[in-house]
């Protein structure tokens, strides 16, 4: 693709993003974004089901309010299954342990890659074309690897402004259905080494399973 179709490109995905998050002025950041989710899940007596159908209701078919919804789905697997874990290893006295680790960059950049989908081209093109007019606070992203650490990893930074964000993660190329995937293979990874530490504990012969970059 030549640059020109790159410049085509990212100029397509900033207008879409704005004009779809035109439908939804209150989400200014990603923060925003989840308020809104306890706000609903307020108004529905505290039912988080009957929450995620109302706001799935909502934003059907706005294909930016979609993919927001599913890095939040991501965010919360990972975050939920890095707590799951972190208590195992406090249980069984193993925070000083650099074994059971789980590194969800990792696993986010070894996905993208096997999809064809780290666009780091158009990642700092749309970045340069439109972080201007949403600047990033508290954050600098210098290499494509530090913004996929951010997608997965919380951090004490400013929220993302949501148009912005929602932009370079469709530059990136990523989609919605990467996002869930990678939440899922965390899910699992954390399964797995809860299960190991809980057999390491019973056996302290076993060696630790420790993931590592390939």
């Amino acid at each position: 693709m030549n640059n020109f179709a790159n410049e085509e490109r990212i100029n397509e995905i900033c207008r879409q993003v704005e004009n779809d998050f035109k439908q939804f002025p209150n989400i200014k950041t990603t923060e925003d974004f989840f308020i809104w989710r306890e706000q609903v899940k307020e108004e529905s007596n505290n039912d988080g089901k009957l929450r995620n159908k109302r706001i799935e209701d909502a934003i059907k078919g706005n294909s930016s309010l979609e993919l927001l919804n599913d890095w939040s789905k991501c965010y919360r697997m990972i975050d939920r299954t890095k707590a799951k874990l972190y208590m195992t290893r406090s249980n069984y006295n193993m925070l000083d342990d650099n074994n059971y680790r789980i590194k969800a960059t990792i696993i986010l950049h070894n996905h993208l890659i096997e999809k064809g989908k780290a666009n780091t081209a158009d990642l700092f093109g749309a970045l340069k074309r439109f972080g201007l007019n949403y600047p990033i606070e508290q954050r600098t992203i210098s290499t494509s690897y530090e913004f996929e650490r951010c997608i997965v990893k919380e951090e004490d930074n400013a929220p993302w402004p949501a148009v912005l964000f929602i932009t370079l993660l469709k530059a990136y190329g990523i989609e919605g259905e990467d996002l869930i995937e990678v939440g899922r293979k965390v899910e699992s990874l954390g399964i797995y080494y809860i299960e190991e530490i809980v057999k390491s504990h019973r056996d302290p012969s076993l060696k630790p399973y420790v993931y590592t970059k390939k």
